[in-house]
């Protein structure tokens, strides 16, 4: 026991030293890249055309409910590390290692394969216009064969970050989009020999990057965490007991991810029912919008490893302090940031698209999105620490029934019904995340997650 002790506090101590501002920096700087992964080649696809825009806005549609899967284990991955980390057990933390990339590895594989052979079905399921068939196929197909790339990037990535290891993430991140904008400048319009392939062009350069990005994480995995690493002999004898704490976790946690994207998913039927320029607004828009949403995220993230350390150390009262003070100090950015993209919504349009149509949506798009991005930092900041205190199937609940009644209903009957168009259903989700937002922070400050087991 006293050597658990002291192991407990050699690991804990640094962290929560830590200030929460450097923690999260290079999450916001790592997200914002990730973002441009996908982004970047919608941005650069603009100058090709604009139905490879919107074809590939639905296609990365799908490619993110995918990747959520992936989620499942590695935000399961990091809450679990870093509450076996708080309590001093890295034996456990080394098998979560080796469990975790497995897991990853097998279910990508799956998906893989299922994506590159029912691609079409499923876009014409989404209702996507018939015109974005050909280049929506063809960039999911490519993209299909990187998800196992992408699975073990962000299990390693996941580790990483329990470790408090931002900053190597963001570095790989951020030359991973390099290799990804060099990619699309070859194949989107042919440099050289090299034929014009537009989105199968950007395909081929995500996937690249990918793999690229992969074997960097791999290797940063090996270099900075201390302990051991990947060993088959870590399964022997499995641990079945560990498998169902990181599904007990992960598929919960996950699952409030994976509603939300399918509830957009479904919504983006409906805006495919208004036409491609629609489409093509709500792909701005929702790029635009990321900006407030992975400066949340990431702060979120640093934070839910904050309260996972002093969970582990059973510190309850820091836990509820570290959560008072992201709210207190990043709302108000959040919200400044969604007012100035506001303020500037014909010159932000403007960059990507000459359609009066889409500019006038999307400035309409960009008032409602101050109020949504309110609801969205609560809920995002209290979803992420009342899953790092072990209350995980609270918020995944809420989740299913607010973003699907709420979230889609509204969005019809807004949208659709009542013929608001894409700003109806922007409020439509604004409602729900509002909603959301207000239920997660009394269940928070009623504090019955004090009484919850966890490592």
């Amino acid at each position: 026991m006293k050597g658990e002790g002291n192991m407990e506090n050699t690991v804990q101590k640094p962290l929560l030293q830590t200030s929460l501002l450097r923690m999260a920096w290079p999450i916001f700087i790592e997200l914002l890249l990730q973002m441009l992964v996908g982004n970047i080649d919608q941005i650069m696809l603009s100058h090709y055309n604009e139905t490879a825009v919107a074809a590939v806005g639905n296609a990365n549609q799908i490619m993110t409910i995918l990747i959520l899967t992936f989620n499942v284990i590695s935000l399961a991955s990091t809450i679990l590390i870093s509450q076996y980390l708080g309590a001093g057990d890295t034996h456990s933390v080394s098998q979560i290692y080796t469990l975790s990339a497995l897991v990853n590895l097998l279910v990508s594989l799956a998906l893989s394969c299922g994506l590159f052979f029912l691609a079409q079905p499923i876009l014409q399921m989404m209702k996507a216009p018939a015109e974005l068939w050909p280049e929506a196929t063809a960039y999911l197909r490519i993209t299909a064969l990187s998800l196992p790339f992408q699975a073990l990037m962000l299990t390693f990535s996941a580790f990483l970050r329990a470790h408090a290891r931002m900053l190597i993430i963001m570095l790989s991140t951020g030359f991973i989009n390099l290799v990804n904008i060099v990619g699309n400048t070859a194949f989107i319009n042919g440099l050289g020999p090299l034929p014009q392939m537009g989105a199968a062009g950007a395909a081929l350069s995500t996937t690249i990057c990918r793999i690229i990005g992969m074997l960097l994480l791999l290797w940063a995995f090996y270099r900075a965490v201390p302990g051991e690493k990947l060993r088959a002999s870590l399964l022997r004898p499995f641990p079945t007991k560990l498998l169902k704490r990181l599904l007990g976790i992960g598929l919960p946690s996950g699952g409030e991810g994976l509603s939300y994207n399918l509830s957009q998913a479904a919504s983006l039927v409906f805006v495919n029912i208004i036409g491609t320029y629609a489409v093509t607004t709500r792909m701005y828009s929702a790029m635009f919008a990321q900006v407030c949403y992975m400066l949340i995220t990431a702060v979120a993230q640093a934070g839910q490893i904050r309260v996972g350390y002093c969970i582990g150390a059973r510190d309850f009262d820091r836990a509820v302090e570290e959560n008072r003070r992201i709210l207190r100090t990043f709302l108000p950015v959040t919200a400044a940031i969604a007012a100035v993209m506001w303020l500037f919504a014909g010159q932000l349009y403007g960059l990507f698209s000459a359609d009066p149509r889409v500019i006038a949506l999307g400035r309409q798009v960009l008032l409602i999105e101050i109020f949504l991005e309110i609801g969205r930092s609560f809920n995002i900041v209290l979803v992420r620490n009342l899953q790092a205190v072990g209350d995980v199937r609270f918020p995944v609940l809420v989740g299913i029934c607010s973003q699907w009644i709420i979230g889609v209903g509204l969005c019809y009957i807004f949208g659709i019904v009542l013929n608001w168009g894409l700003p109806g259903m922007w409020l439509a989700f604004a409602l729900d995340e509002n909603l959301r937002g207000a239920i997660f922070l009394v269940r928070w400050k009623k504090g019955d997650w004090r009484n919850i087991k966890t490592v």
